[in-house]
């Protein structure tokens, strides 16, 4: 009889939504929590206290289990409802979806799927509140961060950007952003392992087409082109390399600097301000090159692609290939960048120039180890948001022979995003893939396709055969901008003829409405490096054929258009169909724009927030 009386009641709590807080810690004697946990209604999730702020439910932090309308009453007798933590975590991994009369809808959520909610704003756990407790994590205030969704959201009113948007009309585009994440971020066919493989100055015609001089060096890339999706229309955002990267991770445009992989001081940028035509991206002052609208390192207040993973528990890694193979070279096998290096050696840190821009062959007697690490290739060393902090920086930006392989093991190891450069010559960017002598990398491999193919055909495999990838993964395959050594040159000469100018014009096609940014003019003209005569032989020009008079070698940039020219991608995934070809414009703002999207991050950073950019989408994902 007692039995059937503790059942009874415990049937009218669940009504309130009080028994599975009772049931969680034991009596409600304490202090409540209680909320909504809200898709339409998510039924049986699993909703704590994240004591520990690791994103997770763990042992001993109090919570309760959503009823069929998906409320919860968290009751607390640990004296931690008052205390620091910072977010509630809902677990869906056993979760269940309710339409309003409680009928089960059949969604399915992928396995540590979770939506958070930001202590202050718990009355309902969501995809919206998820958002929320990133741009909060981020430092916005909750005020700040709820005016900004209501925003983006569609205008809403942000006192109601928490509110159950399942029964106000007026909500309908809060309610199909959730819906958007319950299928793309938390659903079964959520993408939570994405790859990215950023290989060198390769146009479309050269890698993936048939006519051109190189066109038959990687016939892996093209087979690939055919086991998942081909971007016939992907586009890099610069020339010559470092301003690529610094887009795919950040949304920032070019500097003068970055335009031309920082060949000078290697330099701060000087924060003046926001660009007026979009304040997301920064206006960059005059730097210690005497550049207006110059620098290489970002101010610590410019976000990245980390923060925003950091700030959504997502973990991610970049691993470098050669990375610290010579550390008199390198300086750390771990996030290695020319001050630090010059710290190390104790040089002076204000005349610090990139000691990477070129490969380094090894010594014949082998205790000089071939080095073809090219910090410009690496960048996550460019913001200071994650560089002033080293032990940081040490444990997510590391070698990638040393250790992308060991962490594919598990998933518990493989990071949720994976960046990989591999080094000068597998990337493509060295040699001619020909074969022939003098024409290959530093290390005596072919370069160019031949050998960016050879990386491929390696560490694909390696991927592919990773529980993470099998699971729920997505490997994207891009070069950071087209061929700008087979651009025109124009050759002229200073009225005395000591000085011989090589000028590289290069056109700068680009793709999809991409604008120029605060910091450079287009067209433009600048010096990429100045050599001595001698030193001529390197790049490719016979001294003995220039005037004797000619003492100086200077190679410029002509710039006409802001992008990088058309490059293509491939990608793969067991969410892709095979064969898939897409003519959809891309670049590297529409790649970050997509990774956040994929991983339902609450903002887009710099460009990637035009509304004119297509994220990856139904062209390429058979959802």
């Amino acid at each position: 009889m007692d039995n059937m009386k503790h059942s009874k009641l415990t049937l009218m709590l669940a009504g309130l939504g009080l028994a599975a807080g009772i049931a969680a810690c034991g009596g409600d004697n304490g202090p409540h929590i209680s909320g909504q946990v809200l898709g339409s209604y998510i039924e049986n999730a699993k909703v704590c206290m994240d004591l520990n702020d690791n994103g997770q439910c763990d042992a001993g932090e109090p919570y309760a289990t959503s009823d069929a309308h998906g409320k919860f009453s968290i009751a607390d007798n640990t004296g931690n409802t008052n205390a620091s933590w910072k977010n509630l975590v809902a677990d869906l991994s056993n979760a269940k979806e309710n339409d309003a009369n409680g009928k089960d809808m059949g969604t399915q959520f992928s396995a540590g799927a979770f939506f958070l909610a930001p202590k202050g704003a718990t009355d309902t756990v969501s995809a919206i509140s998820t958002h929320l407790a990133q741009l909060v994590a981020g430092g916005a205030t909750l005020a700040d961060a709820k005016t900004a969704l209501a925003s983006k959201y569609g205008n809403v009113s942000a006192d109601k950007v928490l509110a159950d948007f399942n029964t106000d009309a007026s909500m309908a585009s809060v309610k199909a952003v959730s819906d958007n994440y319950i299928k793309t971020v938390v659903g079964t066919k959520a993408i939570r392992h994405i790859f990215v493989i950023t290989l060198e100055n390769k146009n479309y015609e050269e890698s993936f087409g048939t006519s051109a001089p190189a066109s038959n060096q990687a016939p892996y890339l093209k087979s690939l082109a055919g086991k998942g999706a081909l971007l016939t229309n992907y586009y890099g955002t610069g020339h010559v390399s470092l301003d690529n990267y610094i887009a795919m991770m950040s949304g920032q445009p070019s500097t003068v600097d970055t335009q031309t992989d920082c060949f000078g001081l290697w330099s701060d940028v000087v924060d003046a301000g926001n660009d007026s035509a979009n304040p997301k991206v920064l206006k960059a002052g005059t730097d210690a090159n005497g550049h207006a609208g110059g620098g290489c390192v970002y101010p610590a207040r410019v976000k990245t692609l980390a923060q925003q993973l950091d700030n959504a528990r997502f973990s991610w890694k970049g691993y470098m290939g050669d990375m610290g193979n010579d550390l008199n070279r390198d300086g750390s096998k771990t996030c290695s960048f020319p001050t630090r290096t010059a710290k190390l050696a104790g040089k002076d840190l204000s005349k610090v120039v990139d000691g990477t821009q070129n490969a380094q062959a090894a010594s014949a007697s082998g205790d000089i180890k071939a080095d073809a690490y090219a910090t410009r290739h690496n960048p996550f060393v460019y913001f200071h948001s994650i560089i002033d902090n080293l032990d940081y920086c040490d444990k997510h930006v590391v070698n990638l022979d040393d250790n992308l392989q060991n962490d594919l093991k598990s998933i518990d190891t493989t990071p949720n995003f994976v960046f990989i450069t591999p080094n000068l010559c597998d990337d493509g960017h060295d040699g001619d893939g020909t074969g022939a002598a003098g024409k290959g990398c530093k290390d005596g491999s072919p370069g160019g396709l031949t050998s960016s193919d050879a990386f491929l055909k390696k560490w694909i495999a390696i991927i592919q055969a990773s529980p993470a990838y099998q699971k729920d993964g997505l490997i994207v395959i891009n070069f950071d901008e087209s061929n700008a050594a087979s651009a025109p040159m124009t050759t002229s000469f200073s009225s005395d003829y000591s000085l011989m100018k090589l000028t590289i014009n290069l056109a700068g096609d680009a793709c999809c409405s991409q604008q120029v940014g605060p910091n450079v003019k287009r067209p433009d003209d600048q010096i990429l490096t100045s050599l001595p005569v001698a030193a001529a032989a390197a790049l490719g020009i016979d001294p003995k054929k220039l005037p004797a008079s000619v003492k100086t070698v200077q190679i410029g940039m002509h710039y006409d258009g802001v992008g990088g020219d058309r490059t293509g991608a491939v990608l793969l995934s067991p969410f892709i169909k095979p064969g898939t070809v897409t003519n959809t414009g891309y670049n590297h703002y529409s790649l970050l724009k997509s990774l956040e999207n994929l991983f339902g991050l609450a903002e887009y950073l710099g460009y990637a927030d035009d509304p004119k950019l297509a994220p990856f989408g139904s062209d390429i994902f058979s959802w």
